[in-house]
């Protein structure tokens, strides 16, 4: 892992995290990609060998992810702006990708008795990526005010129409700061992804918020490979530690398969450029992916 995000993060931990703060199940219960101070506050940091592996909670995934990059206004890092979509296209049309087939939900039942979604995991698209000029022009947003703003995005033409599919990356400024129910994006979290409803339904919304908190682009792309891979595996995200429907892959006391496995990295190879992205949980291999991966 590259020296900021030892900063940032020395592991992540999972808890699931909420759509707005009327919400709140549970204090101390969020799905981030957590900075240590969080960590020690809640005393939630993941543990391979006591969290057991991934159970499925008969909700949604990916079946074939349609990955947009929101570039938040025009003063986003420009090696941001000019890097992500040549990682972002290559993640999702690449080995990474197909290991997560593991978690296909085609034929399975959940452990709590509910039918499943019935779904295969395969390669999505990059949409592509999209300056947008946000009608909130605070630097001081929270949750809600970037699901208002994707909405309102979506709804003027600017960003593509959402879909059970669709997957918006969002990449903030250095002067923007986020709040999640009283987190602090760079504070508490460096990263999460969510959805605007937490029930299954046609018009959900799906999105990452990835705060520039002086990472690198190395740092920012295995950022966003964490929360890709659970987005792709968990895609709605509920309150609590004890995983429940319409969440997908968790372990029993809440943890998604990147949160297992903060602070491993492979490189993601194409036939231009190499990427750093986080190894994820396998129940295959009861642990963490070791290998490297390639797109074409």
């Amino acid at each position: 892992m590259t020296a900021s995000l030892r900063v940032m993060a020395s592991c992540a931990i999972a808890a699931l995290a909420l759509a707005t703060s009327a919400q709140a199940g549970e204090s101390g219960a969020y799905h981030i990609f957590s900075t240590p101070a969080y960590q020690a506050e809640t005393g939630r940091v993941p543990n391979l060998g006591a969290t057991g592996s991934m159970e499925y909670f008969g909700g949604t995934v990916f079946s074939a992810v349609n990955v947009v990059s929101v570039i938040w206004g025009s003063n986003v890092n420009s090696q941001t702006v000019a890097g992500m979509p040549g990682f972002l296209s290559a993640i999702v049309n690449s080995t990474y990708v197909d290991q997560l087939s593991i978690y296909d939900t085609k034929h399975i039942r959940g452990v709590n008795g509910h039918k499943g979604s019935n779904q295969d995991i395969a390669r999505g698209t990059f949409f592509g990526q999209v300056v947008i000029t946000p009608h909130n022009n605070s630097t001081n947003l929270s949750d809600r005010d970037v699901q208002r703003e994707l909405e309102y995005q979506i709804k003027i033409g600017v960003l593509p129409a959402n879909d059970p599919n669709t997957l918006y990356m969002t990449y903030f400024p250095a002067n923007v700061t986020i709040t999640l129910d009283g987190l602090t994006s760079c504070s508490s979290f460096g990263a999460y992804h969510f959805s605007t409803s937490n029930k299954e339904t046609p018009s959900n919304l799906f999105y990452g918020v990835m705060p520039d908190c002086g990472y690198s682009f190395g740092d920012h792309t295995i950022v966003s490979s964490h929360e890709f891979a659970e987005a792709t595996t968990d895609n709605i995200p509920t309150p609590g530690t004890h995983p429940r429907f319409p969440q997908a892959w968790n372990t029993s006391n809440g943890y998604e398969i990147g949160d297992l496995c903060e602070g491993t990295q492979g490189n993601l190879t194409t036939k231009k450029t190499t990427y750093l992205v986080q190894e994820v949980y396998l129940n295959n291999i009861a642990g963490c992916g070791t290998g490297n991966f390639t797109s074409p």
